[in-house]
């Protein structure tokens, strides 16, 4: 069965029923044209407009901008802009884009997208102070003395990442001649937005907390006893069931010649090499800090290794080693150039990886937060 088909009438049954307000005008402002959207936002029935310029409804104090607007329409839509109608009962705002074609101007706009806009802008400017936030929460510098160095490397896979690492000497106060302890910790917090990034935050204020309150110049320094008043802290806050914390904390014991480690929830393990033939996985790991885990079920321990000259350290999120290209992942490459460059100064090493992941990847998306956090004895 054919149809006779009234485009006309589908299009106007369209502009009817679409949210936009919408306006179509002659050159010189005369209207032809609107929609029910815009009839019922103004309380003018489509007569009464025809009868219409677009100046006529436009509000006093806005006729000359809005002069300039039809004045300098062009193909290209143009950026919206905030005009106060002449509605039949009261002035109405409305936020209106417009644009020239064939001899005819389009006016049209949506209040939902302009309430979007505004939302945009206002959560954009929020990142924005998040990044920056979340930027001063990571170490500007790293310690670098004639006994130990410390480098590192940081990509978020987004404008902010869930990823957070610290490394400090710490303060004994009176007793600082008797003691060289430095403290390095590498966070991961699933996810990498505005949520993981302020949780990661957390992770740093709250360990920070603990040297502040807890910790006694010249007392042994446990891992898993800041590992522990982490948890403590963490579950007191009640955050939410769907988030995990990885966290993998260490002690640089100088005078001792120490390394004491607690790994919570790290599964892929620091490499710690001593020499071309004895490269060591710390392994020994426990759950990550979640509220969707029983308290009962944490047991972290601390475990030591003897510390030599020129032992290397490579702690790193799991965002390395598991990023993908095609089908290989990075971490067998990676650990191929750990074996080669681990004599490197610790700068030289992150640059030789980030080199070659950056090799790796190519024209891959990053699909996770990357931290690399090496440290070597001297």
């Amino acid at each position: 069965m054919g149809y006779d088909i009234d485009f006309v009438e589908i299009n106007r049954t369209i502009t009817d029923i679409i949210d936009e307000h919408i306006l179509v005008c002659s050159p010189d402002g005369q209207i032809i044209f609107s929609n029910k959207a815009l009839q019922d936002i103004l309380s003018y029935d489509d007569i009464e407009l025809k009868q219409k310029k677009f100046l006529e409804i436009i509000a006093d104090i806005h006729i000359s901008r809005s002069e300039a607007f039809i004045k300098y329409a062009s193909e290209s839509i143009s950026l919206p802009e905030e005009f106060l109608f002449n509605g039949k009962h009261g002035l109405i705002k409305l936020h209106v884009k417009i644009l020239k074609k064939d001899n005819l101007l389009y006016i049209y706009g949506n209040e939902k997208y302009a309430e979007y806009e505004r939302v945009k802008n206002r959560l954009d400017i929020e990142i924005k102070n998040a990044i920056k936030i979340h930027e001063r929460s990571l170490p500007g510098s790293l310690p670098n003395t004639g006994n130990i160095s410390f480098a590192s490397l940081y990509i978020p896979a987004q404008d902010l990442g869930g990823d957070l690492f610290d490394v400090f000497k710490v303060d004994n106060g009176l007793l600082n001649d008797y003691f060289e302890q430095y403290v390095c910790f590498v966070a991961d917090v699933s996810g990498h937005g505005l949520d993981s990034a302020m949780l990661a935050i957390f992770v740093k204020d709250t360990i920070n907390s603990y040297f502040r309150h807890k910790h006694i110049p010249g007392q042994v320094l446990s891992p898993k006893e800041v590992m522990n008043f982490f948890l403590e802290q963490y579950i007191k806050e009640g955050y939410p069931t769907e988030y995990l914390v990885c966290i993998f904390f260490a002690v640089f014991d100088l005078k001792t010649k120490e390394l004491t480690y607690c790994n919570a929830g790290f599964h892929m393990c620091p490499i710690l090499v001593v020499d071309k033939d004895n490269i060591i996985e710390l392994n020994e790991g426990y759950f990550p800090v979640s509220t969707a885990l029983d308290f009962s079920l944490y047991n972290y321990k601390d475990h030591s290794i003897k510390l030599l000259p020129e032992m290397t350290l490579v702690i790193m999120s799991d965002g390395l080693p598991e990023q993908r290209c095609g089908n290989e992942y990075y971490e067998g490459r990676m650990k191929k150039l750990i074996k080669k460059i681990y004599r490197l100064k610790p700068s030289h090493i992150v640059k030789k990886i980030h080199e070659d992941f950056n090799d790796f990847v190519k024209y891959e998306k990053i699909n996770d937060d990357i931290t690399l956090v090496v440290a070597k004895l001297s």
